[in-house]
C-alpha cells in the first residue's frame, strides 16, 4: 500500500490582480440584483440615477474582466475564480443591456 503521510503541495498563490477581479465582479453582481429589485419595487419607473448606477456597475464589471484576464498571465497562480466571476458579471450586464435595447 501507499503511504498517505506525505502530500504534495504545488507553490501556486491566488494573485492579487485576481483576488481584485474576484471582489470586483461580486460587487458587480450585487448591484445588478440590488438594482433589478429596486426597479422592480418601482414598477420600472427608477429613473437616471439607477440607469447611471448601473452603467458604473457594467462598467466595473468590464474593468474587473480585464483584471482578470490580465492576472491570467501571472505565473504560479490560480486565476479561474477570478475569470469564472468576471465572465458572469459583464455577461448578465451584457445580455441586460442588449434585451434592453431590442425590446425597447
Amino acid at each position: 500500500m501507499r503511504d498517505r503521510k506525505h502530500n504534495k503541495f504545488t507553490g501556486k498563490k491566488h494573485s492579487k490582480r485576481g483576488m481584485l477581479a474576484c471582489a470586483v465582479a461580486a460587487a458587480s453582481i450585487f448591484a445588478l440584483a440590488y438594482l433589478v429589485l429596486s426597479s422592480f419595487w418601482q414598477k420600472g419607473n427608477g429613473g437616471a440615477y439607477l440607469g447611471g448606477v448601473g452603467i458604473l456597475a457594467m462598467l466595473a464589471a468590464l474593468a474587473a474582466l480585464i483584471l482578470a484576464v490580465g492576472s491570467l498571465r501571472e505565473e504560479d497562480s490560480f486565476p479561474l475564480a477570478s475569470i469564472l466571476l468576471s465572465v458572469l458579471a459583464a455577461g448578465a450586464w451584457i445580455a441586460l443591456y442588449a434585451v434592453g435595447f431590442f425590446l425597447a
